[in-house]
């Protein structure tokens, strides 16, 4: 990506904008907040054995970069309608539409002059060190906190992101750096009880490395190339509130096996366009 536009950008053009690009375009203003990470528990690997292929249609077809694509509504648990689109994000349950969103979903690929440039975050092609490279999108990560329709955190408030855990885990014959975390928003003023003393939310990140030119065709780095990032998350919710908190746990333990469901559904983009192409 030459330019890095808002996300959040409503319209006609959005449902064929996320359908059809493997990354996500982003602000490029600088966000105040801070990310903190914990210590990773040691990385393992997960091999897959499931053949996506074997589908004959994706209900959500969807493309990271240039390594595949997949089907985002593998397993319709959670959310339990499907997600769906709300400019560079896709939010929530279907039925949810007028109200606050559920779940978001996000995808971004970054390449060597955006983030260098314009991110100002160091850009690798080594796996290990992606995940806090991407950390570095300030705006892209405020969004999920900042987005009205899930959560509109307010000027005396700030945010961390903290990483439970992270392994290395493999499917479709490419490595990704799998992350579980919480996005923890806190009073700037321990004292200012204006705001919750703790709003959380939990999500699940896929980072991966999309090389330059690996599509099926030359025309795939349009959806994107470089350091890449698919990610999902449940909508925070003020801990204060035990039922909102049980149900925001519970819809975390779903998403986990949706999210898999998803990335077990990765293939090769010269299978995707063969797949996505039968009527």
């Amino acid at each position: 990506m030459k330019n890095v536009k808002r996300m959040l950008l409503i319209g006609v053009l959005a449902t064929a904008s996320i359908i059809g690009s493997g990354c996500g375009k982003s602000d490029t203003s600088t966000g105040s907040t801070a990310n903190s990470e914990t210590t990773a528990k040691e990385s393992k690997v997960e091999e897959t054995t499931k053949k996506a292929a074997q589908k004959n249609k994706f209900e959500y077809p969807i493309i990271l970069g240039t390594i595949g694509g997949m089907d985002l509504m593998a397993d319709r648990e959670f959310p339990k309608a499907g997600y769906f689109p709300a400019g560079g994000i896709i939010l929530g349950f279907e039925e949810n539409k007028g109200e606050l969103a559920s779940g978001f979903y996000e995808r971004e690929c970054t390449d060597k002059r955006a983030a260098e440039e314009t991110w100002h975050v160091e850009y690798s092609e080594d796996l290990e060190k992606i995940p806090n490279s991407m950390k570095g999108l300030k705006t892209l990560w405020d969004d999920f906190v900042s987005d009205g329709r899930m959560y509109k955190m307010h000027s005396g408030q700030q945010y961390e992101v903290i990483v439970d855990n992270t392994e290395k885990v493999n499917y479709n014959g490419v490595d990704f750096i799998k992350e579980e975390g919480r996005i923890d928003i806190t009073r700037k003023d321990p004292s200012d009880t204006n705001y919750p003393e703790l709003v959380r939310g939990k999500y699940i990140a896929y980072y991966y490395f999309s090389p330059e030119g690996a599509g099926a065709y030359p025309a795939d780095d349009l959806n994107g190339y470089g350091m890449g990032m698919a990610i999902w998350g449940v909508r925070p919710v003020d801990m204060s509130d035990e039922a909102e908190a049980k149900t925001m746990e519970e819809n975390y333990e779903k998403l986990k096996k949706s999210t898999k469901a998803s990335m077990e559904t990765l293939i090769s983009l010269d299978d995707y366009w063969k797949l996505t192409s039968q009527k």
